[in-house]
């Protein structure tokens, strides 16, 4: 596993041969696995580049008070990225712009977030050339309060043959909140697959009564549910999972 760390809005350099840093861009030189923590950040501009033919799995774990960030991910012919994200911060506000630039670049967008104050995310998929694939997972737990808004925009011009398209966001909230899901899909070629589901709700009353009438008291239930919403749509590491375990116990069954 690489590990790489952004400080007060800086990329902290490496000494890892498998990444090159020119300021605020990042190029992957090897296929593996790659960790970036966001630490005590509150404005980062990020470009993530993926040459060809790589595979790349990257986790990105944020956990601030308030953090705006625009990050752009570039994937070359061939290439593969699968994305883990986790924030949990007091306020974000988020622009994904992702780029598959050549033949059969394909992303794999997971992302996991607890809604704490006001959360903005913006995330634009661009198909620039045939065969391309994009999947993006958001799943929120949108806490007593809070704002939750998703922007979701993916792109094909016509003659982009081949795409295929999958969007899937959902939204479960623990008391009173604003919550928004906007999904576009801007298709202009015939040969495009494309799905996309939305959902915002409570807590599912029969998962919850199943937990109780196995002696789980209601909050307890509660935290289950959100560990499984949260953890299984982004494989964490050990070290990961731990931090993220350690955030989710500090919510309760608002």
């Amino acid at each position: 596993m690489h590990k790489i760390n952004v400080v007060n809005n800086k990329i902290i350099p490496s000494d890892d041969d498998s990444i090159m840093i020119d300021n605020d861009s990042l190029i992957f030189l090897d296929s593996g696995d790659y960790v970036i923590e966001y630490i005590e950040c509150n404005n980062i501009e990020i470009n993530f580049n993926i040459k060809n033919n790589l595979c790349i799995q990257l986790f990105e774990f944020s956990n601030n008070n308030s953090i705006s960030l625009k990050a752009t991910y570039n994937l070359d012919k061939s290439a593969s990225l699968i994305i883990n994200k986790f924030y949990s911060n007091e306020n974000t506000d988020e622009t994904v712009n992702v780029y598959l630039k050549e033949t059969k670049a394909n992303i794999k967008y997971n992302f996991s977030s607890i809604g704490n104050k006001n959360d903005k995310y913006n995330i634009n998929i661009y198909h620039l050339a045939k065969e391309t694939r994009s999947d993006i997972f958001n799943r929120t737990v949108a806490r007593k309060g809070s704002i939750n808004v998703f922007d979701i925009n993916s792109y094909v011009e016509n003659g982009v043959c081949k795409c295929f398209l999958n969007q899937s966001t959902k939204i479960i909230t623990l008391g009173k909140s604003i919550n928004k899901i906007n999904p576009n899909m801007f298709i202009a070629e015939n040969s495009t697959t494309a799905t996309h589901s939305s959902v915002i709700g409570n807590m599912r009353r029969d998962e919850l009564f199943y937990l109780m009438s196995r002696g789980i008291t209601y909050k307890s239930a509660i935290n289950l549910i959100v560990k499984g919403l949260i953890i299984s749509n982004i494989n964490p590491n050990i070290e990961m999972k731990e931090k993220i375990l350690n955030i989710l116990e500090k919510l309760g069954g608002e």
